[in-house]
Parts: C-alpha cells; sequence; structure tokens
C-alpha cells in the first residue's frame, strides 16, 4: 500500500462532536494520529481540516464548514487522499456517505483511517460492505440519544441534577479531578454567601427596586454570577425566576413518583413540561416566586408597532454593527472619540392631531445593563434612512463581479484573486478567438476543439471559486451573480442582517446638523448620508 501512494499528496480531517470546555484536546490527539499515519503511508499532507464541537451524526443539521470544503477541493483535485482517524470522524449520515461513494467512482478519491478499516471505494464489493458499516453508524448516536433521553428522564423524576453549568446559589467545592482539571461539586448543597445575594435580590425586588439599581450596586460590591460574569439586567431577571429555587408543589402529583422520596424541602427539578421535588433545598417559596413575577412583568416594556399592539421584538436590520462617531461632553473623557455601539430605541412623538408618531431610531445608549457607562448619548439617528442607505450600498457592492473575492476566507483571498484573473484572461481570451475564426483565420473544428478547452477551464475555475466562498455565504445561500436585488424584499430581516455583516465591519454614524439636508430626494428623510460612515470587511 505504502509504495503505491508514495509521494501522493493527501488532506487530514479532524473532528470531534463535544467539546465542551473549549480546549480542543480531542481534536489535537486526532491530528498527532493523523500525521503518524501520514508518514507510514508515504503521504504528503497539504492541509488539515478541522470541525471541532460539531456533530457529524443523523440526529443533527449542523453545518460542517471545512468538511464541505474538503469534499470540494476533492472534486477539483489535485489532492484524491483523506485521512482520518476513523470512518465516523468524516461522517455517520447515509447520504453524506454516498457522497463520499460518488468522489471515489467518479474523482478516485481514497479515504485511510487510523482506526478501522480503509476499503478501496472505487470497487463495487467494497461499497457493499461499506454501506453496510455506514447504517450501522448511523444507527448508533440514535440508540445512544433514546439512552440519553431516557436517563435524563429518570435523572428527573428522582430530583437528580443533570449536570451542565452550576446553578448559583448551588454546588459547594468538595474536591479536584485531576484528569478533567476542574472542581468537583455537591450539586445538592448550597453555597451560603450566595443565597445571600439571591435572597437579598428577592427582598430588593419586592421592595420595588429596579433590576437597574441592584445590579449597579452588586457590581460596584464585586458580586459575580455563577461563572464569574457580572450581572446584567435580564440575567438578574431570569436568576430570581428560575423554578430551581422554587419549593415543590406535591398537589396533584402522582403518588408514586420517585421524587417524592426527597426532603419535603426540596426545590422544583424542571423536565420539560413535568415538575419535581429536587434533591437540593429551596430557597424562595411559591408566594414569593409568584410575587417576584408580578414585579418584573409589571415593568415589562413594549415595544409599540402600528395598529398600537404590543410586542417584544425589535426590528433594525444593522443591531451590533453601527458604532456612535461623536464625543464626550461633560465628563472626564471630554473630546474623545466615543465608538460606542449605537442600539435600536424607538420613539413617540405626539401629533397636532392627537395621535402618535412611533419613530425608530438608532441611539447611542449611555449605559450598559450591568451598570456601566457605555457611551457619550449625544447622537441619534433615523433607523429608516440609516438602513436604507446602507442597503443600497450592500447591494450596489454585491452587483460588483469582486464580490466572489470579497467572500472568500482570508486564507483564500489570494487564490481567489488569481481565479478572478484567470477567469477575465479566459474570458478575453475567448472574445479574441472568436474574433480570429470570424476573420477567417481558424478552421471550423480547431476552433470548436479551442472553444472546447477554454470552456472546460472556465468550468473549472468557476467550481473553484464556488469552494473558496466563506462557509457563512454558503451556508446563507447569497447569489454572487448580481441576483441578490431580487431576492432581498422578500427575505427575512435575520438574513439580511446576516449578508450585511458578510462584508460590512460596522457603520459608523457621525453627529450632523439637524434639518441640513432630505435624502434621497426634497420629499424622502431629513438625513444626510455622508454622515454615515461604511467601514467594509474587505
Amino acid at each position: 500500500m505504502q509504495g503505491t501512494l508514495e509521494g501522493q499528496l493527501a488532506f487530514g480531517y479532524l473532528r470531534i462532536s463535544d467539546d465542551v470546555e473549549g480546549r480542543k484536546l480531542g481534536v489535537k490527539r486526532q491530528e498527532e494520529d493523523v500525521r503518524e499515519l501520514a508518514a507510514q503511508l508515504g503521504v504528503t499532507l497539504v492541509r488539515i481540516y478541522c470541525d471541532n464541537d460539531i456533530s457529524a451524526s443523523t440526529n443533527t443539521t449542523e453545518y460542517r464548514p471545512d468538511y464541505e470544503d474538503m469534499m470540494g477541493q476533492l472534486k477539483v483535485g489535485p489532492v484524491k487522499i483523506v485521512l482520518a482517524y476513523t470512518k465516523n470522524r468524516l461522517t455517520r449520515k447515509p447520504e453524506e456517505n454516498e457522497q463520499l461513494i460518488k468522489l471515489a467512482r467518479f474523482h478516485e478519491a481514497q479515504y485511510f483511517y487510523v482506526r478501522g478499516h480503509s476499503l478501496d471505494l472505487r470497487v463495487s464489493a467494497n461499497r457493499k460492505m461499506d454501506r453496510i458499516q455506514a447504517a450501522l453508524d448511523a444507527g448508533m448516536p440514535e440508540d445512544l440519544q433514546e439512552l440519553a433521553l431516557r436517563k435524563k428522564l429518570q435523572n428527573a423524576r428522582e430530583g437528580k441534577w443533570d449536570g451542565g453549568r452550576r446553578t448559583f446559589g448551588y454546588g459547594p467545592v468538595i474536591g479536584y479531578d485531576p484528569v478533567k482539571e476542574r472542581e468537583i461539586i455537591d450539586p445538592y448543597n448550597v453555597r451560603d454567601e450566595e443565597i445571600t445575594v439571591l435572597k437579598e435580590g428577592k427582598r430588593r425586588t419586592l421592595a420595588g427596586d429596579a433590576q437597574f439599581t441592584i445590579i449597579r450596586d452588586w457590581k460596584v460590591r464585586e458580586l459575580k454570577t455563577s461563572t464569574g460574569c457580572d450581572w446584567t439586567v435580564g440575567r438578574f431577571k431570569r436568576t430570581l425566576l428560575n423554578e430551581s429555587y422554587v419549593e415543590f408543589d406535591p398537589t396533584g402529583h402522582p403518588t408514586d413518583c420517585p421524587c417524592l422520596k426527597n426532603p419535603e424541602t426540596g426545590g422544583t427539578r424542571v423536565h420539560k413540561d413535568e415538575r419535581h421535588r429536587a434533591k437540593w433545598p429551596f430557597v424562595f417559596t411559591r408566594a414569593e416566586h409568584e410575587a417576584m413575577s408580578v414585579m418584573f412583568n409589571s415593568r415589562e416594556k413594549y415595544w409599540v408597532h402600528k395598529g398600537g399592539s404590543g410586542v417584544k421584538a425589535r426590528s433594525y436590520l444593522l443591531s451590533g454593527i453601527t458604532e456612535c462617531g461623536g464625543t464626550w461632553r461633560n465628563t472626564n473623557k471630554k473630546g474623545q472619540y466615543c465608538g460606542g455601539v449605537m442600539y435600536g430605541q424607538g420613539k413617540t412623538y405626539p401629533l397636532a392631531d392627537g395621535s402618535i408618531k412611533y419613530q425608530r431610531r438608532y441611539a447611542c445608549k449611555k449605559w450598559d445593563k450591568d451598570g456601566s457607562r457605555l457611551g457619550c448619548c449625544s447622537v441619534f439617528r433615523i433607523a429608516d434612512a440609516v438602513e436604507a442607505f446602507v442597503t443600497e450600498q450592500v447591494l450596489y457592492r454585491f452587483d460588483s463581479p469582486a464580490i466572489a473575492q470579497a467572500l472568500a476566507p482570508a486564507d483564500n483571498e489570494l487564490r481567489m484573486a488569481e481565479v478572478i484573473q484567470e477567469l477575465a484572461e479566459l474570458q478575453a481570451r475567448r472574445e479574441v478567438l472568436a474574433a480570429e475564426y470570424a476573420a477567417g483565420e481558424h478552421e471550423k473544428d480547431d476552433y470548436r476543439v479551442m472553444v472546447g478547452t477554454i470552456k472546460n477551464q472556465f468550468a473549472a475555475l468557476e467550481t473553484e471559486k464556488k469552494q473558496l466562498i466563506s462557509a457563512k455565504a454558503k451556508s446563507l445561500a447569497v447569489p454572487t451573480d448580481g441576483g441578490l436585488r431580487q431576492i432581498w424584499e422578500t427575505a427575512s430581516l435575520d438574513w439580511k442582517a446576516s449578508v450585511v455583516k458578510l462584508v460590512v465591519e460596522k457603520v459608523i454614524i457621525h453627529p450632523g446638523l439637524p434639518g441640513a439636508k432630505k435624502w434621497p430626494d426634497k420629499n424622502g428623510w431629513v438625513f444626510d448620508p455622508d454622515r454615515i460612515e461604511i467601514v467594509w470587511l474587505h
């Protein structure tokens, strides 16, 4: 085997389904073994592809960018060999397995594994065996999922903790695990100092204190969440209303449920639509929980839309990428560039006829939800106008032939530039060839051969160009042939925002004089597009 592969080029592929700690230890070990296999086979690894913390089973629809990129590269060559730790590191899905088989049959692809049989799928008998193994691989995670779901249900009915992130207030440290390199906690006992914080939050909420007031105080006192983060307005509410803290109510509960063997001081174990008595002690009585719910919900703010309906939703295309171009005033940062993130913030205006006008705006926000100072709070701009202007610039950019290069990942930019140049040269050569043929400089058969060669080269380069486009653009199915305008109006806001972020790093909104200009014409918004600066990603 080694003699037949000596000197050939190969890809390595690494994947692990669950990397909870984000340390990539699993794929690092795989890479060591794959490199050793390459040395044994005598092949040259030209690239290691890696999809860390992404499942490839039939239980998921997760997109694997490196896997898809590698499959595309196998089609165009010159690399035709893939090395992986095992077959199921590549895939557990029968439909993807058929893709591997097609690449072997029609593009001479070969697959070799550190553990497991490496079948030559160019041979019919091997393909039959491979399909059987693929079916077994697909069924295994489904069997494991059923067992895991059954175990979760059993744990819930016994009132047990199901693992995962530690709940604030519970889990004193009782030891250390040297293998996993983390502390061992007891999820059924309390941390007294955190219980004190929870009870303070309850007391101050029921006394009428606003969330913002409480979390600003906690920030000054350096009180943190169970993960070491600062408290925020939303996080404060979600924590205090967590049912895990609430005294379990056995009314109407099945008398034969094993959870009732737990102490009557237990909190509430929530599993989907079921409630069970937990092994850990409760913090709040049900009456306290309901009283806090009333307090929080009575303060809920609603966005007012046409028709007077109130919905807890926002519709801002550029959320997260707008930046304030103003300067600080009346602070110790006076005169400095603000640079704060601008947020969607609606405002209502009374009209002469007694009705109310609602206007969407981007605003420089003064305070963050954790109580810290954010921005200068001096720049505001009509959202509809900003979004219309940025949208037009983005669509214009997508009309450009250079958009494919703009969407290429950083490590593919050089090759993408080369591909676009080669495509332009081929097109120019084709036009020259047609002119020469029309002038009688080529025989008909010779002309057909030359045109056919150009067409084949053009098709191969177009295929490679598609493979070089970023995985995010692929997953969004963004047209790069000038067809974006036709689908823009009917597309969802989330999809539009994702497309904008493919090419826009940020939109800086600079201060300007009100009433200085109307855009796009005299009947348009009071808006000066010259005060909007778009920072492109490429």
